[in-house]
């Protein structure tokens, strides 16, 4: 049964970041982590409350996560961080990436808890010096290698499937996913898109596939099997980065977005959710 106002966005946070992103859901404490990359700021929302924490960041951060343990795993310039969300407190993890033209972007936990992270430019693409890491223990390994833009990423709901995206490929690859020995293997393009770009992703519970698109106005539904859309959800700003699934129920779609050069628009940069159940 639909509601009327499911689908529909609505403002839920703005504070005209230039670039939000890496939206994800506590759901024990029912609480929102997302980041703002550019202000070096890791928020933490309570949906319930309304109340607003932030957690500044040792340059900027590319994806914030929370683990099993109720701590904050954080991919900033300088290292990853583990952070106690309640004191603050902060413990550097790994830093896998060496070069300094890169930064780390987004970053999600596989079903063992293991943290996944990808690399990007700092300031501009640089064609197939990106790599994704898996991080486990405190030790790093490069899963894939000569990317250029390592973006959004998940996995299917029994983990035998991961996907990621490519952005400057404007790719979503899908991998049969070795859970137990975090291998990969038989990447296959499920998705390309043509007039925007792939960014953020997220997997429901249907085991379909949310998909951001910056510089497309739309977050959109894709089935994992076929690659083919579902449909889709217009966005009153141009530059959406990433989405997730959240709330008490699983009921909304939680979308960060961004600004560029020449936006104009008065929402973008927002936080939004939508009504999805």
């Amino acid at each position: 049964m639909y509601r009327a106002d499911m689908f529909e966005p609505e403002l839920v946070f703005y504070a005209g970041s230039s670039l939000l992103e890496g939206p994800v859901w506590d759901d024990k404490n029912e609480r929102l982590y997302f980041i703002s990359i550019s202000d070096e700021i890791i928020y933490q929302l309570d949906v319930k409350t309304t109340e607003l924490k932030t957690f500044k960041t040792e340059g900027p951060v590319g994806a914030a996560v929370i683990d099993d343990e109720g701590m904050l795993i954080s991919a900033e310039k300088k290292g990853i961080y583990r952070i106690d969300p309640d004191t603050g407190e902060r413990t550097f993890v790994a830093h896998p990436n060496e070069d300094e033209r890169l930064r780390y972007n987004d970053g999600k936990l596989d079903p063992k808890g293991r943290f996944f992270v990808g690399t990007m430019g700092q300031n501009d693409i640089i064609k197939n010096a990106a790599a994704l890491y898996v991080l486990e223990n405190g030790e790093s390994e490069v899963l894939l290698k000569d990317l250029s833009l390592s973006n959004g990423l998940g996995w299917s709901r029994d983990g035998k499937a991961f996907y990621h995206i490519d952005s400057t490929e404007k790719t979503v690859t899908k991998y049969d996913y070795d859970v137990e020995e975090k291998r990969l293997a038989n990447g296959r393009v499920l998705i390309q898109l043509e007039d925007s770009t792939p960014d953020g992703l997220c997997v429901d519970k249907c085991d379909d596939i949310w998909i951001a698109e910056y510089g497309g106005g739309r977050v959109c539904k894709w089935d994992s099997d076929t690659g083919e859309k579902i449909f889709e959800i217009p966005m009153p700003v141009t530059n959406v980065t990433s989405c997730c699934i959240g709330g008490k129920d699983n009921e909304y779609l939680y979308i960060t977005t961004a600004k560029d050069h020449e936006d104009d628009e008065d929402l973008s940069g927002g936080l939004f959710r939508a009504r999805i159940r």
